[in-house]
C-alpha cells in the first residue's frame, strides 16, 4: 500500500520513486496526485497522466472517507432535530390563561400561569384560553356599551312582547367569565352563540311575564336580575362552564312609532303622581294639625273640668263650715250672713238707702261723676 501511495493513481515509473517533494510554496498538489508526484530537482517532467486516470484516483481517495462521514454527519442530524422536538414542549401560561394539555385529542391536564412543558406533538398540544377576561354579548344592538347613540339597533333582537301585549325594545349586554374550561371547551361547539341565543330566550320570557309600565320605570333592576339567574341555571343546565357576572340593560323603551303618544301616556301618569304627592303632603300636613289641635281642647276640656270640680268642693266644704258655724250660733250667723249678702248686692246699685227717717242728703250724681275721673 505504501509504495502504491508513494507512486500515485496512476503508476509512475520506477525509477522517479525516490524523487523528492516539490519545493514550491505556490503550486497546489491534489490529494489524489500523492506525495511524489511532483517534479525532482534536477530530474525529467513526469509524463501527464491521463484524464481517466484522474478521475479514478479521485474516486478512490473519496471512497476511503465518504461511509463514516455521512453516518456522523446523519446522526449530528437526527440528534439536532430530536432536540429541537423536545425543545418544542416549552410554552408560556400567562397570567390570565390557564393552560388545557391535549394527549392525543383528549384532555389529560391543566397548568396554571408560568413556564411549562407539554410532550411535544403530535403526543401533547396546548390550548390557552383567557379565563380571568370579562366577555360581553350585545343583544338588540351593536357598538360601544357606553353610549347610546354610537349604538347600532337591531330590531330583530330588541322587539319583544310584553304581559300586556305591547311591543318593547329592550337593547341589553351580557358579560360572563369562564368558570370550567373543561366544559367550555369540550361540552359545547359555539360558546358565544349559546350563550346569546340562550339570554334572548330568557329575556324574552322575563318580559312576556311584565307589563310595559313596570318595565319601563321600576322594573329595570329587577327585570335584569331575574333574567341573569335564569341564564346562569340554563347555561348551567348546557354545561357551558360560564359565570353569568352581570346582565345590563342597555335600553329599554317603546318603538318610535308610538313614542310621541305613549310620552303623552308618561306624562299624564307623571302629573297623575305628582297631584297624589301633593295630596298626600297636605294630608300629611292636615292630619297632624288637626291632631294636636283636637289634643289641645281635650286637654283644656279636662282641665275646665278639674277646675270646676274643685272650685265646687270648696264651695261645698265652705258651705259646711258655715253651716256648722251657723247651728253653733244661728243669730250671730245669721246676721253677718245677712249683712255680707246686702253689702254685695247694695255695692252695685245706684241708689242710697239709709235707716233713718226722714232724712235730708243732697242727691249728687257720683256714679257719673266715678266714671268720668276713670274716663280722664
Amino acid at each position: 500500500m505504501s509504495s502504491e501511495n508513494d507512486d500515485g493513481p496512476w503508476g509512475a515509473p520506477s525509477d522517479q520513486g525516490n524523487a523528492k517533494k516539490d519545493q514550491r510554496k505556490d503550486r497546489i498538489i491534489p490529494p489524489w496526485m500523492g506525495k511524489d508526484s511532483g517534479q525532482p530537482e534536477g530530474g525529467p517532467t513526469p509524463t501527464p497522466p491521463q484524464f481517466d486516470d484522474i478521475l479514478n484516483g479521485a474516486k478512490d481517495y473519496l471512497n476511503r472517507y465518504k461511509p463514516e462521514s455521512n453516518l456522523h454527519a446523519f446522526l449530528l442530524l437526527v440528534g439536532a432535530l430530536v432536540t429541537l422536538w423536545l425543545l418544542s414542549g416549552f410554552y408560556m401560561v400567562g397570567t390570565n390563561q390557564l393552560g388545557v394539555v391535549m394527549r392525543f385529542g383528549g384532555f389529560h391536564h391543566t397548568d396554571d400561569p408560568g413556564l411549562r412543558y407539554h410532550l411535544p406533538a403530535p403526543i401533547e398540544e396546548v390550548l390557552l384560553p383567557i379565563v380571568t377576561a370579562q366577555n360581553e354579548i350585545q343583544i338588540g344592538f351593536r357598538g360601544s356599551s357606553r353610549s347610546t347613540e354610537s349604538a347600532r339597533s337591531v330590531p330583530e333582537e330588541s322587539m319583544m312582547l310584553t304581559q300586556d301585549e305591547n311591543l318593547i325594545n329592550v337593547q341589553f349586554a351580557v358579560f360572563w367569565r369562564i368558570k370550567e374550561v373543561n366544559n367550555y371547551l369540550f361540552e359545547i361547539r359555539d360558546p358565544e352563540l349559546t350563550i346569546k341565543m340562550a339570554a334572548e330566550s330568557v329575556m324574552r320570557e322575563v318580559i312576556g311575564q311584565n307589563k310595559l309600565q313596570f318595565a319601563l320605570t321600576e322594573g329595570r333592576g329587577q327585570i335584569a336580575e331575574e333574567a341573569r339567574e335564569r341564564l346562569q341555571n340554563l347555561v348551567d343546565e348546557y354545561k357551558t362552564g360560564v359565570t353569568i357576572t352581570q346582565i345590563n340593560l342597555q335600553t329599554v323603551a317603546v318603538p318610535d312609532d308610538v313614542k310621541a303618544a305613549f310620552q303623552d301616556v308618561v306624562n299624564a301618569r307623571l302629573d297623575m303622581e305628582r297631584f297624589q304627592n301633593q295630596a298626600a303632603a297636605h294630608v300629611n300636613k292636615v292630619i297632624p294639625e288637626s291632631k294636636g289641635e283636637a289634643a289641645k281642647l281635650l286637654q283644656e276640656a279636662k282641665a275646665y273640668r278639674d277646675q270646676k270640680i274643685a272650685v265646687a268642693k270648696g264651695d261645698a266644704e265652705r258651705f259646711e263650715e258655715v253651716l256648722t258655724a251657723y247651728n253653733g250660733s244661728k243669730d250671730v250667723t245669721k246676721k253677718r250672713l245677712y249683712l255680707e249678702t246686702m253689702e254685695e248686692i247694695l255695692s252695685h246699685a245706684n241708689k242710697i238707702i239709709t235707716d233713718k227717717s226722714p232724712a235730708t242728703f243732697p242727691i249728687y250724681p257720683l256714679q257719673d261723676m266715678m266714671q268720668k275721673n276713670k274716663g280722664e
